[in-house]
């Protein structure tokens, strides 16, 4: 019996022969429920926080809000461009949260970055752990209900690994995955509001690298203009706030801590969480250069399909957008498992629509739970490779994106 595509559903289509692998991923789902442990000892912080006045210490939560709650309050202060003093960050945050602080726990973020730090202005650490926790996690829903996902494929998403990785270390990952979802559905309806959003998925560069192809590509100049425009507006205000001298200090200081964050010796703690070309390159032994030229023929692939599939003016949009979010894992260095999301979403997005999931499906849904452990275990980063799977099933989705790809497996996935 074919399924229902005219209304969607998470109805699991097993056949004989998938029915091994979907006992395999059945117990690997034990490493998504695992995930749920984190999310909740994080609401227990913020409850035991903010009703019994129990310190946020590093001893008692790992999180990058330790990185980013320190920014926010430095950057309107005489002292901002001091904040890509690693020696002297360090310091100023130990003061205010007590010893314990991993040695990673730096900011390196470009400048604009610090404009989401600052709604933490008004709180001290328990109330901002709260505020900025909803701040990366509520702000999905609109944005996917406005790129027009079903609220199934939203709950999907947010409880993805992915998504419960991000809001469990206080990271991006959620909130960008999302507003890159919302920019590529609205480029060929609303190519100004598309722009915008890129623009503001500046804030972390590295999530929307894809935008200003699939703009070009289309054609959207307008869309350009503004995504240009909101950009450059948003490196004026970091200025106003931080001051001019934020910006050689990011140049001389916090590139070269990011610089020897991406480098260092495979497996550090924060790289078996990675998911880029660059990282599974270095898990294989590659030294750095080769590993930035493999990173570099993957991020020119990736642009050149990018452009190719978006030059189809009869390309399935969610197809199309699912396509762009997976290439856009391919081409930067600093990806990690929280930065999945969008993935996460477009691919229930995606099963939605076919009437139900198939093995390939779970798989990438799983594997930001999947392949920390994996990496940790036999100590390789095979992420861009199941990337790149979901990747080939976007193209070759019903509808298509008229885009060559070869098969994935000779069997139905």
């Amino acid at each position: 019996m074919e399924p229902d595509r005219t209304h969607g559903s998470f109805r699991p289509v097993i056949d004989r022969w998938t029915v091994v692998p979907w006992f395999v991923l059945g117990l690997a789902a034990v490493t998504w429920l695992n995930l749920f442990r984190p999310v909740f000892h994080l609401a227990a912080v913020i409850a035991d926080s903010l009703v019994h006045g129990a310190p946020v210490t590093a001893r008692h939560l790992h999180s990058d809000f330790f990185a980013f709650w320190p920014a926010g309050h430095i950057a309107a202060t005489a002292e901002a461009a001091r904040i890509y003093d690693p020696a002297w960050f360090a310091a100023w945050s130990t003061a205010q949260f007590g010893p314990g602080l991993p040695s990673y726990m730096q900011y390196f973020y470009p400048p604009p970055s610090l404009l989401t730090t600052l709604p933490l202005l008004p709180f001290g650490p328990a109330a901002g752990l709260l505020a900025w926790t909803l701040l990366i996690s509520l702000p999905c829903i609109p944005l996917l209900r406005r790129a027009g996902a079903p609220w199934p494929v939203i709950a999907a998403g947010l409880l993805s690994a992915a998504s419960l990785t991000g809001i469990s270390i206080g990271e991006f990952g959620p909130i960008a995955g999302s507003a890159f979802i919302a920019a590529l559905m609205a480029v060929s309806r609303r190519p100004d509001v598309a722009g915008g959003l890129f623009g503001l998925i500046s804030l972390k560069p590295q999530a929307g690298l894809l935008g200003p192809v699939v703009l070009v590509a289309r054609g959207e100049w307008r869309g350009l203009a503004v995504g240009i425009a909101v950009t450059a507006a948003l490196a004026a205000a970091v200025t106003l706030v931080a001051g001019p001298a934020i910006w050689p200090a990011f140049l001389r200081q916090g590139m070269a801590v990011a610089h020897a964050h991406l480098i260092a010796p495979f497996p550090s703690v924060y790289e078996t969480s990675g998911v880029s070309v660059f990282w599974m390159a270095r898990s294989l032994g590659a030294p750095v250069g080769l590993a930035g030229l493999c990173q570099g023929v993957s991020a020119l692939s990736a642009s050149v399909w990018c452009w190719h599939a978006w030059r189809r003016k009869e390309a399935d949009p969610v197809a199309r957008a699912a396509l762009t979010v997976c290439l856009t894992l391919l081409v930067t260095p600093y990806a990690y498992a929280n930065d999945m999301t969008g993935l996460s979403v477009m691919v229930a997005w995606l099963a939605w629509r076919r009437g139900g999931p198939g093995v390939a499906d779970a798989l990438l849904w799983l594997w930001p739970a999947l392949g920390p452990v994996i990496a940790r275990v036999l100590h390789v980063e095979i992420a861009p490779l199941v990337i790149l799977l979901g990747a080939l099933r976007a193209a070759r989705a019903p509808g298509g994106i008229g885009t060559p790809a070869p098969a994935c497996y000779p069997a139905p996935i």
